[in-house]
């Protein structure tokens, strides 16, 4: 008799742990979906009180305060609202600047230094009387939370001089040199820059004529936005 009231006590044990286990995974799954949804603090407190009723662990009509959280989650909505404002504000910062010209994109915000504003024809070195329009940029990003990708383009016109032997040496020391300033200069962290070269790859207009190989000559700076509110 004794050997059965035992191997019923540990048949017993082994459901009630198994049933344990099943009622907390619940209680978690609930906690999920109540962190995501809109709640009813009344029905969230009775649901509170009937499972500590159920389990004992209230005396009989005893009633204590419980504290229902609040969805700490931001409707997509806003999140996308917030990130617009965000780039826009970027934007018009930076095109207050002058010589420089900031649009919106899907990350964030691009950026175009021009080369006649910015470097003589066939040249990487930036021109001084520039500085000033790289040092107000600078003080910008500083202040904005992204990450900052330098890039160099050329037109299709080969270019003609001992120092650089294509077009694409060319567009990427321009890039690195604009890197070096604003590291230098512009007290910015390496860790969020970064530079690469295209030559004449990457076109904004077909190259048919001076003009349009004028804009296509250029440095643009592409501004990826961290997504990050305060609700």
């Amino acid at each position: 008799m004794k050997k059965n009231s035992k191997d019923s006590d540990e048949k017993g044990g082994k459901w009630l742990a198994t049933f344990n286990d099943m009622v907390t995974l619940l209680l978690t799954f609930f906690v999920l979906v109540l962190s995501m949804s809109k709640l009813d603090v009344a029905k969230v407190t009775e649901a509170v009180y009937a499972i500590n009723n159920a389990f004992g662990m209230l005396s009989f009509e005893e009633k204590v305060g419980i504290k229902v959280f609040e969805p700490f989650i931001i409707p997509m909505g806003n999140r996308g609202a917030s990130f617009r404002e965000k780039k826009r504000e970027l934007a018009e910062h930076i095109d207050k600047i002058g010589n420089m010209d900031a649009e919106v994109i899907e990350g964030g915000v691009s950026v175009i230094l021009k080369e006649k504003l910015f470097f003589k024809t066939g040249m990487s070195e930036i021109e001084e009387k520039n500085y000033s329009a790289l040092k107000n940029l600078s003080s910008i990003l500083q202040k904005t939370d992204c990450q900052i990708r330098v890039e160099g383009h050329t037109d299709d016109v080969p270019i003609e001089n001992k120092r650089f032997p294509s077009n694409w040496e060319l567009s990427v020391a321009r890039a690195v040199n604009v890197v070096k300033y604003f590291i230098s200069k512009g007290n910015i962290s390496p860790e969020r820059l970064s530079a690469a070269g295209y030559g004449d790859s990457k076109p904004l207009y077909p190259n048919v004529s001076d003009h349009n190989r004028e804009l296509n000559r250029r440095v643009g700076i592409i501004l990826t936005l961290i997504r990050e509110f305060n609700g």
